[in-house]
């Protein structure tokens, strides 16, 4: 199987563009056109957005945020930790391993990681290696990846 090519997207007017036609497929939950285009507009570098294209289309996204501090007792020791804020792939991509790519992206960064199971995803999440922190959040499922020593 090939691997999937994970890019960073650019702030800008086409990946705009991408994301809307995202949102008329996808899941409304995982909508990320608003927190794009605040980034569009304030240059926010709080929140980063990485895809795979697939037919050129976008077919998967997630944003991400890189968190220096630890705000609250996910880990311990408190240490700095990347947070996928959002992760979705388009139903006609599904099954393609689009999701696990992304997130096998962000586990090669060595850093611990961070989410909230969506849409019933848990399972998905704990075939890339995630645990359950027994915590919810917005009535959402924590869930946890450590990088081996």
């Amino acid at each position: 199987m090939t691997v999937a090519k994970v890019e960073k997207l650019p702030v800008n007017y086409k990946t705009a563009e991408d994301f809307e036609r995202f949102a008329a497929q996808g899941n409304a939950e995982l909508s990320m056109f608003d927190e794009f285009q605040l980034s569009l507009i304030e240059s926010d570098d709080d929140t980063l957005f990485y895809g795979i294209y697939m037919d050129e289309q976008l077919a998967a996204r997630m944003a991400l945020t890189f968190v220096s501090e630890q705000k609250d007792n996910t880990f311990y020791p408190p240490k700095g930790y990347v947070e996928i804020t959002k992760l979705e792939v388009l139903p006609a991509y599904q099954g393609k391993r689009l999701g696990s790519s992304l997130v096998e992206f962000v586990q090669s960064f060595t850093k611990p990681v961070r989410t909230k199971a969506r849409v019933n995803s848990e399972s998905f999440w704990q075939q890339c290696y995630f645990k359950e922190t027994g915590k919810k959040e917005d009535n959402l499922t924590v869930m946890t990846w450590q990088p081996t020593k």
